[in-house]
């Protein structure tokens, strides 16, 4: 994968989490309110993954950004 592939992915993922995880919080909000506990605990503890995993992704963005930057860089003192 190269770094601009790998980019893309990043910034689609740095993106596209936080709406998934707004759209788990309201259906594990509608399952509570129907009485589904354990399909919203197990959608609440989804969306704390999802977290982690959206914290990660814009950790790597940011090394992904570095390594961009440093790259671009090499070629300018060429």
């Amino acid at each position: 994968m190269t770094l601009r592939n790998a980019l893309k992915l990043l910034l689609g993922l740095a993106l596209g989490l936080p709406l998934l995880q707004s759209l788990l919080f309201w259906v594990a909000g509608l399952l509570a309110a129907m009485g589904d506990a354990a399909g919203a605990t197990f959608l609440n503890r989804a969306n704390i993954v999802l977290g982690v995993l959206w914290l990660a992704t814009l950790t790597g963005l940011v090394v992904a950004l570095a390594f961009r930057a440093l790259d671009d860089q090499t070629h300018l003192d060429e």
